[in-house]
């Protein structure tokens, strides 16, 4: 493993102005990588399978490389970047919020402003006048919005976790970033979840009252589902398999539920992606003898899921 965040772009050290998705790297110049934003020597990592789940490949800090004090691979730049962007915020409360030399993610403007969403909803599908319609309209696509940097906000953190490989890293994040609920610390291991931890998640989940976040791979693109009780689009996630101490196997299947089209349109099978929100857990049995431990999660604003190379 290595210091520093996941990356998705390189550049080549003898065109050190154009950056390289990792995608369109050749075997030819895996050799000459260096970081999208500092001289740092860097690694191609192959793509790879891991509890059935597939990995992408993405580039990593080579061994005894650094990346220079303020390139935006470092965890701390990363967060410096986020927080900037989140205190942008129109008339809305501070969701990271300076205290002494960190920062307090505070659960509670996210639910507050998707409460705040709902009951702004609900008052325009009342409303009868139009005059005051109108105004209540504008009134919810403000809130709306505001939900949507908030959640933007979240996704990014999370992000800034799921691309982090090294212990001292994770340390570094949570020394930086505390997360509060109801005047409570949460720790990060309460609010990240990837596939090693699927298992936990389901355990907890029935308990859990705050959002978390969770790192999906795709499964296929979007469906439709027409039925007479209902209709809404689902995206489904691969399912991560793991083995027990006595070879059985334990199957658990993230999935996601919306009613807008527009939301998952652009997401791909293999996809790598962060979704922030409330999860239900729920169970299947399929074929002989499996259950499959279902992780599902419904979306009803699009920056809840952000893609891990964007």
């Amino acid at each position: 493993m290595a210091e520093g965040l996941k990356m998705f772009y390189a550049r080549d050290e003898r065109n050190i102005h154009s950056s390289i998705p990792v995608k369109d790297i050749k075997e030819s110049d895996r050799e000459r990588l260096i970081c999208e934003f500092c001289p740092a020597k860097i690694s191609w990592v192959k793509p790879h399978k891991r509890n059935g789940k597939n990995i992408s490949a993405f580039l990593r800090l080579q061994k005894n490389e650094e990346h220079t004090f303020n390139c935006k691979n470092s965890v701390k730049s990363a967060i410096t970047s986020l927080v900037a962007h989140s205190q942008n915020i129109e008339d809305g409360k501070l969701l990271l919020e300076a205290q002494d030399s960190a920062f307090i993610f505070r659960m509670n403007v996210l639910i507050e402003a998707s409460a705040a969403l709902r009951k702004a909803s609900f008052t325009l599908e009342e409303e009868a006048d139009p005059e005051e319609k109108a105004r209540k309209r504008i009134r919810y696509k403000k809130t709306e919005k505001r939900l949507a940097d908030y959640f933007n906000t979240a996704a990014g953190i999370a992000k800034i976790r799921a691309k982090i490989e090294e212990s001292s890293d994770k340390k570094t994040l949570s020394d930086l970033v505390k997360i509060d609920y109801n005047g409570k610390k949460i720790s990060w291991n309460d609010f990240f979840y990837d596939e090693n931890r699927y298992p936990i998640l389901f355990k907890k989940a029935a308990k859990i009252a705050h959002p978390v976040a969770i790192l999906i791979t795709v499964k296929k693109a979007q469906e439709y589902i027409n039925s007479e009780r209902s209709n809404f689009y689902t995206l489904k996630g691969e399912v991560c398999t793991l083995e027990l101490e006595d070879k059985s196997k334990e199957f658990f299947a993230p999935g996601l539920t919306c009613n807008d089209a527009i939301f998952f349109e652009n997401l791909e099978p293999k996809d790598e992606i962060i979704v922030v929100g409330k999860v239900r857990p729920t169970t299947n049995r399929w074929g002989e003898g499996n259950i499959f431990k279902n992780l599902n999660f419904n979306v009803f604003n699009k920056k809840q899921i952000t893609r891990l190379k964007d």
